[in-house]
């Protein structure tokens, strides 16, 4: 949560002092991208997570998997 803030800040500056840049404004793209993607790749994965979890422990209960 810091390392967002610290980064938003930094983002901030540069759009501030280089607004006009293109680069600039196509990095502060970027990193909305990136954090976006990550932040759904981060959710899929605790939704796989848990759904195999319930898998596996639903059928290590069932007797029809029992040995």
């Amino acid at each position: 949560m810091l390392q967002d803030s610290t980064i938003d800040q930094k983002v901030l500056t540069l759009w501030e002092l280089y607004s006009d840049n293109y680069q600039v404004s196509t990095s502060l793209r970027d990193v909305e991208s990136m954090r976006t993607s990550a932040q759904n790749l981060g959710i899929m994965t605790s939704i796989a997570a848990f759904g195999l979890n319930e898998v596996a422990r639903l059928t290590l209960r069932s007797r029809k998997f029992a040995l």
